[in-house]
């Protein structure tokens, strides 16, 4: 019996990845083709458009979010957000959960997906060539003027790309240029439990709890006269010690 248990649930987890990636494809172009249309008309219903589709992908993968430490942010002001980076499941959890108009800095190959690609330029998005030392310098001047233009938040992965086993790796200080230019608030975020739900490198979505623990707002005055070096140490302690804290 234990055994016809144990395959009945396995059939069940590979069908619910099934459904999960079959439904992440085609409304990335449903849900693309929407921000597309209406960024033509208002740059904030696009991002409604991209948030609610963030939403769904939590909920079709049976994903529950919580967040700790949300009464620490306002509506109305614009933050630089420092997260880990441990899944696929990240950007969706911030979109979701942060509940600002946000602006990433991605690669530019995502650019280039059909609709998909377009949807996030459409909603605001930035795209850097990392192989281009001059091209990345003007990609991060676009996002810096688009938070200063719009009422939007920009977050970072100082990481660079997804932990291979969910723990925290080493921050790239060029993140840190950007958030001191900013001229906004630096606020730490730890993503915790992420891997758990979607590995790096598997596409078998594990129902289960995502938790943001949001850190005090960092004011710009108290970093001014910090290099590079001392912010990524300070930010990366702080998501350091929520992380272990939540695990420990």
């Amino acid at each position: 019996m234990d055994i016809e248990n144990s395959e009945l649930k396995e059939k069940c987890s590979i069908f619910h990845s099934l459904l999960f990636v079959s439904w992440t494809s085609l409304s990335a172009l449903l849900y693309g083709s929407m921000c597309i249309i209406l960024s033509a008309f208002s740059k904030n219903c696009a991002r409604m458009v991209a948030q609610a589709w963030n939403t769904h992908l939590l909920a079709v993968g049976r994903v529950k979010l919580r967040i700790e430490g949300k009464e620490k942010l306002h509506d109305n002001e614009r933050y630089v957000f420092i997260a880990n980076h441990q899944s696929a499941l990240d950007i969706p959890a911030l979109y979701s959960g942060l509940h600002h108009g946000v602006s990433f800095i991605a690669k530019k190959e995502l650019f280039m997906i059909p609709v998909f690609g377009w949807g996030l330029l459409a909603v605001g998005h930035t795209w850097i060539d990392r192989t281009n030392a001059r091209k990345a310098h003007k990609s991060i001047q676009r996002a810096i003027d688009k938070l200063k233009r719009q009422n939007v938040s920009l977050i970072l992965f100082p990481e660079g790309t997804r932990s291979k086993d969910g723990n925290l790796g080493e921050f790239k200080t060029a993140s840190f240029s950007l958030a001191l230019k900013a001229g906004v608030k630096i606020v730490p975020v730890a993503i915790v439990d992420s891997a758990k739900r979607l590995p790096k490198s598997s596409a078998k979505i594990i129902p289960g709890e995502i938790v943001l623990r949001i850190g005090d707002p960092i004011a710009p005055e108290v970093i001014n006269d910090m290099s590079k070096a001392e912010i990524s140490s300070m930010v990366r302690g702080v998501i350091e010690k929520n992380l272990t804290e939540h695990n420990g």
